[in-house]
């Protein structure tokens, strides 16, 4: 076992969360409460995120790659199935298609803004593509509204807004774009709670 003084020694971090007395005192409270799963503070959760993604409902998991296996076990992708999804991204986005036995289907993003480019995922949808994965990645929301019209209204577009929790699209809030959206709280994005 490494000691704890050496266990983090010339390690580069990713991200420091911003955590205070205020983050600290609320964790210390659903601690001492002794219920650590499906307490009262979800549901505070929950009704926060319907509100900043101006949806109805919203579920919180435990991952933003649970929030997507989610997604496609939703809409009941499998075998013989195939889902776009951008070749840059978080390797999740790809693996919860392939984790139900359908196909992920790679598409090049637009250089400029690093998000999916529509006339891309247009050309690359087959008869067989069921759904989009288009992700807002670092934050900047994607060209929806060219993605939704480059498309078949068939195809079902899935939200990855793992990192853009706040930001909008022409007035509208990112989560709440597609017919699915998914978020992360990993310590890396705008908001962290911990995984």
């Amino acid at each position: 076992m490494v000691p704890r003084t050496q266990a983090g020694a010339g390690l580069i971090r990713l991200a420091r969360p911003d955590v205070g007395a205020a983050e600290a005192a609320a964790v210390a409270e659903v601690l001492e409460s002794g219920q650590l799963t499906m307490g009262p503070k979800v549901a505070e959760l929950e009704a926060l995120l319907a509100e900043a993604c101006a949806v109805e409902h919203a579920l919180v998991v435990s991952s933003g790659t649970a929030a997507l296996h989610l997604a496609v076990l939703a809409l009941g992708l499998g075998p013989g199935d195939e889902v776009l999804v951008p070749a840059y991204t978080f390797p999740a986005t790809a693996n919860v298609v392939a984790h139900v036995g359908a196909k992920p289907v790679l598409v090049d993003v637009d250089p400029r803004t690093m998000n999916l480019d529509p006339e891309r995922a247009a050309t690359a949808a087959t008869p067989r593509t069921r759904a989009v994965i288009a992700v807002h990645l670092f934050g900047r929301p994607l060209d929806w509204e060219g993605l939704r019209d480059a498309l078949p209204e068939s195809i079902v577009l899935v939200e990855d807004a793992a990192g853009a929790l706040g930001a909008r699209r022409r007035d509208r809030p990112c989560g709440g774009l597609g017919h699915l959206g998914c978020l992360s709280f990993h310590p890396r994005k705008i908001v962290t709670t911990g995984e």
